[in-house]
Formats: structure tokens, sequence, C-alpha cells
């Protein structure tokens, strides 16, 4: 068979299986629903019991990395389910996730502004269900309604619609799942994964490990939680290092804090969402990437996610590095 042949029928194999699972998120009852939030929520916490994963460890809210094939990364989604299945189908996704030490880690904000926040949710949580060592769920700062309130917050409204009178069960579930997702990636020795951004306090980022790990224990204002979730790389005076949010919650960082948190962790380059862009963006002399990978409801941005080899990570010496596997959405 000729080897374009052979192409197109993989592609094929791959566009079907996502279309399947898209399938499934569109016509899962309540209880299925539930059923596979619970699946999800069981893995997640028997990983933080067993405090490891393939080529990795768990502790807490902290996951890092040692030992990898591949990587994908992906940014915010916001309901755009049509880009999460589109770079699944991309990745081949079946295929990458059977082998343990590739990792797909998604940087949180699955939910709110798009159309199809629930099917992204269900579909991460098959994802997690099925290869819990390959996936990685990272918390956005919506995924913390509860803990730091935020406009818009439209999710419950889609759940509702959609599963009527037992929204309620249905929200406290993900509610509790929550929870449970990382919250900052490290995969040695290169990349320092969050949602939002970095802590300010150089206490945060000398003792890393235990501060990450027990975040979810504090969530007062200017907590590790929030500022992990919420905070902003800016341009900001070396002396002063921070600054007031805009967005109520979180710090704006400056390029200092950065350097702190790269210094301590030994790590290369920080990589983020939180952010619409073009895709990704370069900031503080290129140790910070923010990608983005929502594209339905920012007509104004592109929409993009990283793929990596180990041996391509191993030559990373910062952002601009990455921005060579940057891969954009058409």
């Amino acid at each position: 068979m000729y080897p374009e042949v052979i192409h197109l029928i993989v592609i094929l194999e791959q566009y079907i299986i996502t279309l399947q699972l898209a399938k499934s998120a569109r016509n899962a009852d309540a209880s299925e629903y539930l059923h596979r939030i619970r699946q999800a929520q069981y893995m997640l916490q028997a990983g933080r019991l067993k405090k490891s994963l393939a080529g990795g460890q768990i502790n807490g809210g902290l996951l890092e990395i040692h030992n990898l094939e591949n990587l994908v990364i992906i940014g915010d989604l916001h309901g755009d389910s049509k880009s999460l299945f589109r770079i699944l189908s991309e990745i081949n996704y079946h295929q990458f996730l059977s082998k343990k030490l590739n990792k797909l880690v998604f940087l949180g904000d699955y939910i709110d502004r798009g159309n199809d926040s629930l099917g992204i949710i269900y579909s991460l949580c098959c994802l997690k269900s099925a290869y819990p060592d390959s996936v990685v769920v990272m918390r956005g700062n919506h995924e913390a309604p509860a803990e730091f309130p935020f406009w818009p917050h439209d999710f419950p409204y889609e759940i509702e619609d959609r599963f009527g009178a037992r929204w309620r069960e249905i929200y406290k579930e993900l509610l509790a799942m929550f929870r449970q997702l990382t919250l900052a990636t490290i995969v040695w020795p290169k990349l320092l994964l969050v949602h939002g951004g970095l802590p300010v306090k150089e206490a945060a980022a000398e003792n890393f490990r235990e501060s990450i790990a027990f975040a979810y224990e504090s969530q007062t204002r200017t907590s590790v939680l929030e500022e992990i979730l919420w905070n902003d790389p800016r341009e900001i005076d070396e002396n002063k290092g921070q600054d007031r949010s805009g967005r109520g919650f979180g710090r704006y960082f400056g390029r200092s804090v950065t350097r702190t948190w790269l210094q301590a962790t030994g790590t290369k380059a920080v990589v983020r969402g939180h952010e619409p862009c073009q895709g990704f963006r370069l900031d503080h002399d290129n140790m910070i990437m923010t990608l983005f990978s929502c594209k339905d409801i920012y007509p104004n941005s592109a929409a993009a996610y990283l793929v990596l080899n180990a041996a391509k990570l191993d030559t990373i010496e910062d952002a601009k590095d990455l921005s060579f596997y940057v891969k954009f959405l058409a």
C-alpha cells in the first residue's frame, strides 16, 4: 500500500476516534455525566494517595515530571470544544496517550465564555480516567469559583440548561473534582507550568514544594493558591517587582519574580495560560511563554498548542526556544 494512502487512513482513524468522543460528550445524560466525573475524581485522588504517576511524583498540588518521551501542552479552552477535538485529532490522542511516558498537559480554564464547557469537562474526565498516567489536568482560575468568585461564570447555567433539576448535584461534584486538579507542574529540568502566574513572595519560591503542595489549605487573599491561578506577568520596575492586578484577584509580577522562581526550581522557562494572545506570547526577556488554545470566542486571537519530544526539550534554554514547537490551529 502506498505511504500516502496509509497516512490518509491514519488521519481518518484519528478523526473517527475523536468524533466518537465528541458524540459521547454531546449525548451523555446526567447519570453518565456524574459517572465520568466520579471516575476522574477517583483517578485524581488515587494519584495523590500513591504520590506518583509514570515518570513523575505528586505532592499535593505539585507534579514533578522527571522522565518523559513526548509532551503536548494545551492552554485555555473556555468552552471551545472544537479546538479541543481538533488538537486531540492532530496528536492522534489514543495512540499518544497509550504510552505512559507521553504527557498531555492542560493548563486550566476549561469552562465559561464558550458554548460547550460541558463537552470539554466530559472529555477531560474520560481522558483522565482512561489514561491516568499520561493526562495532567491543571486548575485554572475558572475552576475556582467557590474560593475566588468571579464574573462571568456562566457554567452553572449551561449545566442547568442541559440537565435540569440535577444541575446542583453535577455542579457540586465538579467543584469537588476541581479541588483535586494540579496547581503547578515542573518538567525537569526545563519547564515550570502554571495557569496564571508566579507568587510574588520570595519565601514561596524558596520553599516551592511546600508552598505549592499545601496551597489548597490557604485560600486567603494573596495566598499561593490565588496568585498561581490569577497572577499575570508585566513589565514592572525591578525594585518593585509586583503591582496590584486589575482583575480584582492576584498580582502583576515583574521579571525579578520570574527569575527568582526559575532559579529556585532549576528550570529554564515558565509556560502559562490565562490571557488571550496570538497563540502564544513571550514576556520577561523570553523567560515566560503565554499559551492560548481557544479560538471560537476570541476572534482577534489565535489558538495554538505546544508539541515536542524529550530530545527537543533538552535543547530548551528559554521560552523563545519553545516557540519553535508551537503549533497553530487553522
